[in-house]
């Protein structure tokens, strides 16, 4: 067993949640560690719609009826979550012939069918005093004349927001059984000066950004669990884990207190108490912790499968980093890549049956984007020669994965890694998005 010494605590901690800084150990590869696939290896793009295979849908999403600033707000949000989806074409504004005023909150089918509709959303936006109410229609232009779908939604100018993102979701379920990801957080960490990194949260798909920690310390590894947003922070001197809302550690053993993850109220963390770094589970209160990897290599970056009963993990056990799959009772580690010689960072699909694990490789001395699928191997790519990417996460719906770039902030893109679209701007470090 390697024991760590608290000289080499802080720079495993700062490697392990910023791998970026290692692009220049180069790559060596064993005869066991093929290359990574390059972006043409991958398969072509299709995407599901009412539970098939179909190209993009076109949709029309005018500008709402009502009160016009509230108008141009929801036009705004709608138009950029539909193209976020990954799953329509939202067709231009200035191609529409529709006559909008005569209208109303109904269609005349032919006007647009002549310029591609599929689907056409008609919305109105009301305000009276401190209090706005959002009705919303989908038409098909294939289907009868009445709407395919309707919602009426009300809150406050404040909420407005998150009632167009619930809005979406619902037309994303109507096509697809299953609703979207909008209205979901994303938490990472930030520079804030020599010395110092904050916790942050925002709405994913360019919301306002919260500062979520306060001190002037290093705060790093969020990560969504009951009660609030657990993270690693040196404000006490060591790596100890907090939790949001509550001022004494979750957990505070003697080295690595560091990666939690959840499911449910089961936390995963690594922990260096015993030597070297090592994955525990436990209650996401920090009590009844069972240490999982016994290995006498580096084990960390923990991630539950979407039922729970497994962990995607990190491990040097053969020698370089790669990501591996126990049991989440312990026991029954196999290694699941075996291309590329510098693999962390894994995210596994929170969908129910999924085998697909989002990580982070480096390939000629370069991070990238990738995912493989814990059954059957396969390794796709999302990112390259787009700078540096590392740090995915899949949103709820595993429809989308944020990830961060050197191209500036954090983006996103679908799991076949086309369309990338930044999403917020600036550093950003060891995302994770909330369930």
């Amino acid at each position: 067993m390697t024991t760590l010494s608290p000289l080499l605590l802080l720079p495993l901690v700062l490697f392990l949640a910023n791998p970026r800084d290692a692009t220049s150990q180069g790559d060596t590869k064993s005869a066991e560690e093929a290359p990574l696939p390059s972006v043409s290896d991958n398969a072509p793009l299709e995407v599901e719609v009412w539970g098939g295979i179909r190209d993009l849908y076109k949709i029309a999403a005018p500008l709402p009826l009502g009160d016009p600033a509230l108008a141009a707000e929801v036009k705004d949000i709608q138009e950029n979550d539909y193209r976020l989806s990954s799953l329509f074409k939202v067709l231009d504004s200035k191609s529409f012939l529709a006559d909008l005023v005569a209208e109303g909150m109904e269609i005349q089918k032919e006007p647009w069918v002549q310029v591609g509709a599929q689907g056409v959303v008609k919305c109105r936006i009301t305000r009276a005093g401190d209090a706005v109410e959002l009705r919303c229609h989908l038409f098909e232009t294939t289907r009868p004349d009445a709407p395919a779908l309707a919602r009426t939604y009300k809150g406050t100018p404040s909420e407005l927001r998150g009632l167009v993102h619930t809005w979406v979701n619902e037309v994303i379920r109507h096509f697809t059984g299953t609703p979207g990801a909008f209205g979901t957080q994303l938490a990472f960490a930030r520079k804030h000066g020599p010395g110092v990194k904050h916790i942050y949260t925002a709405d994913w798909t360019g919301g306002p950004v919260s500062r979520i920690t306060r001190n002037d310390s290093i705060n790093i590894l969020p990560a969504f669990g009951p009660g609030g947003i657990y993270y690693t922070s040196f404000v006490e001197g060591e790596p100890f884990l907090y939790r949001t809302g509550q001022r004494k550690p979750v957990l505070s053993h003697p080295g690595l207190n560091m990666g939690a993850t959840f499911h449910g109220n089961r936390m995963a963390v690594v922990l260096s108490k015993d030597g070297n770094p090592e994955i525990y589970v436990g209650n996401a209160d920090g009590t009844g912790l069972k240490r999982l990897t016994n290995s006498g290599a580096i084990d960390v970056s923990p991630s539950f499968s979407p039922d729970g009963s497994q962990i995607a993990f990190v491990s040097d056990r053969h020698g370089s980093p790669q990501i591996f799959v126990m049991s989440a009772a312990g026991g029954g580690a196999k290694r699941v890549t075996f291309q590329g010689s510098y693999n962390q960072t894994p995210n596994w699909c929170p969908r129910p049956g999924s085998n697909l694990v989002a990580f982070t490789g480096r390939d000629g001395g370069v991070f990238d984007v990738f995912t493989v699928d814990v059954g059957s191997g396969q390794v796709r790519r999302l990112t390259q020669k787009q700078g540096r990417n590392s740090d995915p996460a899949f949103s709820p719906d595993c429809r989308q994965v944020a990830f961060s770039s050197s191209r500036g902030g954090i983006y996103v893109s679908n799991p076949e890694g086309l369309n990338h679209i930044q999403v917020l701007p600036g550093e950003a470090d060891t995302i994770r998005w909330s369930r």
